[in-house]
Order: structure tokens, then sequence, then C-alpha cells
């Protein structure tokens, strides 16, 4: 690819809007952290799974790893400090981050939470980081409550950092219907929803996800009929216009798209309709957003000035306040200006 361009992908301010915490620790962090030298390579292993062999399930297992890394106040605290920095040298302005809060010997979920505030309020990176809290689909019902409890409580005491709830979890388990309920009190609490979705061939959930209308959805894998999906629900989508969360090197390694080329991105290009380009899990993955931007050029045709307009579109459809958005957007038409050589060629 051309270097010039790879430069303007690393110099372009970005939006991260899907970053799972514990998928993204890179092989950098990891050791930080104590994690043994076997567990990071198994850790590295899925990214050399061959294809027609990968499938969510391959992931779900290599979160384990993560997690054991992650498993004292103290590495969770580490593990979110150098994440942000990671981020912000990739020149992320403006971060999104979720997690789903969880107990450990010696760690209640609360202190999980408190750990990855107090991270986010340390950085002295020059981003802005926003926090989401995940029930995670495969737990219990009342683990689920407890934990949107827990979560309510923590976003009373820090409404500037917790901002949204998401549905996340291995989507062969569980069901959106079953904790629809706790997703509209969270709703009516002030927070903001995104939801996991279409990440494996539902068309009644994706159907019943959509119709509650969350602020954003992330993957949507199999949402188009050309996908797996139904008309029902592409017209549904293109109705409301919901912002997907596009990750397009996590459904290569996942399985979800088998190459890049087939990525299902072309259809929300092709009608127009609001995505942001995201890692989802960049150390899993071995990825950066600046490399994502790099795909989208290579493999969509992509021009700078249509980069640029995904980065300031996803400003838009983040959860971040009115008078953040200014200021992120100021910082984009700054860049724009200083760098208008991208934009001359």
């Amino acid at each position: 690819m051309d270097s010039s361009f790879e430069d303007f992908c690393l110099s372009l301010p970005k939006i991260e809007l899907h970053a799972h915490l514990n998928g993204s620790l890179s092989d950098k962090i990891l050791p930080l952290l104590g994690c043994p030298y076997s567990d990071i390579c198994n850790y590295q292993k899925l990214r050399n799974i061959p294809i027609g062999q990968r499938n969510l399930e391959n992931v779900f297992k290599t979160f384990a790893i993560a997690h054991k890394a992650t498993s004292s106040s103290q590495t969770v605290y580490l593990a979110t400090l150098n994440l942000i920095k990671e981020f912000a040298a990739d020149n992320v302005i403006y971060l999104e981050l979720r997690t789903t809060p969880r107990n450990e010997e010696g760690m209640s979920a609360e202190n999980y939470i408190e750990s990855v505030i107090k991270a986010i309020q340390d950085s002295t990176n020059r981003i802005l980081v926003k926090l989401i809290l995940s029930l995670n689909r495969q737990h219990s019902l009342e683990e689920c409550t407890n934990n949107l409890n827990l979560i309510l409580k923590k976003q009373s005491e820090y409404p500037d950092i917790i901002k949204g709830i998401d549905l996340s979890g291995n989507p062969i388990h569980g069901s959106f219907h079953d904790l629809k309920h706790l997703f509209e009190r969270g709703r009516n609490n002030n927070l903001f929803t995104t939801i996991h979705c279409g990440e494996v061939v539902n068309s009644k959930e994706i159907h019943e996800i959509l119709e509650f209308r969350p602020e954003r959805i992330g993957h949507a894998c199999y949402l188009h009929p050309n996908y797996n999906g139904c008309i029902q629900n592409w017209n549904l989508l293109k109705e409301l216009r919901l912002p997907t969360e596009i990750c397009l090197t996590s459904n290569i390694v996942t399985g979800t798209v088998d190459i890049y080329e087939n990525h299902h991105v072309q259809e929300w290009i092709k009608d127009n309709l609001p995505f942001s380009l995201n890692t989802d899990d960049k150390g899993i993955f071995n990825t950066s957003l600046s490399q994502e931007f790099q795909i989208a050029k290579k493999f969509f045709k992509f021009s700078a000035p249509d980069l640029w307009k995904i980065s300031m579109n996803s400003i838009e459809d983040s959860f971040a306040n009115a008078e953040e958005k200014i200021y992120l957007k100021m910082k984009l038409e700054d860049w724009k200006f200083k760098n208008y050589k991208f934009f001359s060629q």
C-alpha cells in the first residue's frame, strides 16, 4: 500500500466505538500483567487458524487468557491504563471501551469497575475515554440483573464516564428477548444502548433488536439478505438508519466473513447507511484502527476524504455529550486544514 496513505491513516484523528477491554490487550501489555509466555503464545495462535476452521468459539476461548491476566484490581488498572496509551499512540482521539463487570477471588465486580474508571481518570494521554458496561447473554437473568443494578449505581457516581450498556457474549447462547427488559430499564435511566447483533444467523432476534431501536448495533454480519439475513430486516434498518459498528478484521478472524472482498459493509456503502470502523479486539486480532482504515481503503476504494468523513460521522454516533462532540469535530476540522495535502491529491 502507498506509504503516504499509511501515513494518512496513522495521523488521521480517529474514533473507536467498539473495543472490548480484555480482547484489546496486546502482546506488549500482557507481560506487564504477569501473563506467562505460554499463555501469550496461545493468545497469538488464533490469528494463524486457517480459513474454514475459524469460528467464534475459538475467540471466546482466547478471552479466558486475557481474563486470567486481569484477575485483580491492580492488573485491571494496569491493563486499562496501558490500553488507553496504545489507542492514543494510534491517534485515536475518542475511545469507548466496553467490558463486563466480573467477580474474581479478591476482586468484586464493583472493584473491577472502579479499577477501570481509575485508569481512565489517571490517563494523561490526549484522548477522551468513555465506558460501556456489558451484560453477558451467557449469564443467568439473576446475574445480569445484579450487574445492571451495579452499573446503575456506578453510573450515578460517574455519569461523565459510564455512558451506556452493551449486550455481549457468545451469540449462540442466551437471547436478547430474555434481557430486553433490562435494556429498557437502562435506557429509562439515561444509559445509551449498543447491542451485538447478527453475529450468527438469527433473523428473529435481529428483528427484535432493531425494533428495540438501540442507539447503535455491532457487527450485523447476517442482516442483509445477501448474507443469510432477510429483506424485512434490511428494509427496517434502512428505515431506522441505526449506526452500525463495523469490525472488518474481527469478522475475518472469527470466520463470519471469508475474505475482505466479501464483507457485508459493501451493502452499507451501496445504501449510504451510517457505520463506523472499529477494532473489536485489537489484541486478539493483531490489528489497530489505523490498519482497519488501510483495509477499508484497499478493499473498498475509500479515498482520504471518505475516511475523514467516517471519522467525522462517528463522532455524531458516539455517546459523547454535545460539548465533547463539538470539541472532537473541531479537532478533525483543524487536522484537515493542516493536512490539506492528503485531500488535494
